[in-house]
């Protein structure tokens, strides 16, 4: 059944297009037709005021929403709010909460959690269970989670359970690919010098390891600092992100703890080389890794402050912007904040079109408007990234039909919680 018209003004070969959605009362594209039709009977939201562009809606595979007992650096209602004021329509919450997740019964509240308070459609990551016979019972609820999270701890203390994993479980399984015996130490150095403590390499050895293992699951390496780990991934048949902070920023930016993150920001050249690979296209997809803490954590000293960049309201951005400058095209904007994520998730039929049968997701973009990005929704309140320059305002954000984003104002829509794929 119908419920509501879309009129939208889109990009099809490279030539500005207007399309007719047809949007059920399910929250799916029933039917696209080209032109404005006129239609009688049903709720029409006209998105083609000025230079308004509609895209696919944006998806981001990793960020940390917080909540539970750490709701004091983010919460879902708070975490969403960004999400969804910056273009994204889908996010997939990493497992590090207080509680884990990692059990069935933490896993069963993080979802509820979510279908009450997120404002975009949700995913949730399990982390590595401590025993091999709770992989089994979480395995028992992959309708409730899109996949695993390893973390370089995990390498260390929980292997075993690792390898049992992978030999059982066809989906998808997230990589943080830093080798344990250097991430599980103090820095000696200097807070710029965090990368030389840490170094990228270890993403090399991590992916290597993990390919040498039997296995069933769909390897994925998250927030790749090091310039070769994509090319590496592509000759394993792994797929691969990474964040704009790595090619943003290089460690002479890196000065107090807000610049602080793992992997550590590296140095000059493989920005530059980060950089080349975005422009490339051999990334799978693009990230934010929203991570906030709060003011009073991050303005402690640099050798005791949590790690983690606030980015879910910087990162489409800085990719609009690489669209407008002429850096990236067109296809590539949307395999990185689309199709790309869409596809590692295993969720290409349902997300990253605006093609009939498709979720009604999308975002609505200005790109007559400039902006100077600054953490606006987020608890966090600040991040490395604010003071930066970009083009293309998102305006509105639609979540399976309802508007969910318009110019600053919020409505709560019925969000789907993705379950895995395999």
């Amino acid at each position: 059944m119908i419920d509501k018209v879309f009129y939208i003004r889109t990009l099809i070969n490279g030539s500005v297009s207007e399309l007719t959605l047809y949007v059920g009362d399910d929250g799916f594209i029933k039917k696209v037709s080209y032109g404005r039709e006129l239609v009688s009977g049903y709720e029409v939201i006209d998105l083609c005021r000025g230079r308004q562009i509609t895209l696919p809606g944006f998806i981001d595979l990793h960020v940390h929403l917080r909540d539970f007992k750490l709701s004091y650096k983010e919460d879902i209602v708070s975490g969403s709010s960004a999400a969804a004021s910056a273009g994204y329509v889908l996010v997939c919450d990493m497992p590090n909460t207080n509680p884990r997740i990692d059990n069935a019964e933490v896993l069963k509240m993080r979802v509820e959690e979510a279908l009450r308070k997120s404002y975009v459609d949700y995913g949730v990551y399990c982390g590595i269970p401590s025993e091999a016979r709770v992989v089994n019972d979480l395995l028992s609820l992959k309708n409730l989670f899109v996949g695993f999270k390893i973390y370089p701890e995990d390498l260390a203390d929980r292997f075993a359970v690792i390898k049992y994993l992978l030999s059982v479980y066809d989906g998808l399984v997230v990589v943080h690919g830093e080798l344990p015996e250097y991430a599980l130490r103090p820095s000696i150095r200097d807070l710029s010098l965090r990368y030389l403590d840490r170094p990228s390499w270890g993403e090399l050895v991590v992916a290597n390891i993990l390919s040498s293992i039997n296995k069933a699951s769909k390897i994925h390496i998250t927030h790749a600092s090091h310039p070769s780990t994509p090319y590496l991934c592509r000759s394993l048949g792994f797929t691969v992100d990474t964040t704009p902070y790595y090619f943003l920023l290089s460690s002479d930016d890196v000065r107090d703890c807000w610049s602080k993150v793992n992997p550590p920001i590296n140095d000059f050249v493989s920005k530059t080389l980060v950089f080349s690979n975005v422009v490339k296209g051999v990334y799978d997809a693009i990230v934010s890794d929203h991570a906030p803490h709060s003011v009073e954590e991050k303005l402690s000293d640099w050798r005791l402050c949590p790690s983690g960049i606030t980015g879910v309201e910087v990162s489409s951005r800085v990719l609009l912007t690489l669209f407008v400058k002429g850096f990236i095209s067109y296809e590539l904007l949307i395999k990185y904040l689309c199709r790309g994520p869409a596809k590692v998730l295993g969720i290409d039929d349902f997300l990253g079109s605006l093609s009939s049968g498709f979720r009604a997701s999308f975002t609505v973009i200005d790109f007559s408007r400039e902006g100077i990005a600054y953490t606006r929704y987020s608890k966090a309140l600040k991040s490395c990234l604010d003071g930066f320059r970009y083009v293309g305002e998102v305006v509105k954000t639609v979540v399976g039909g309802t508007l969910v984003f318009d110019e600053g104002v919020f409505n709560k829509p019925k969000v789907v919680v993705l379950g895995s794929k395999s």
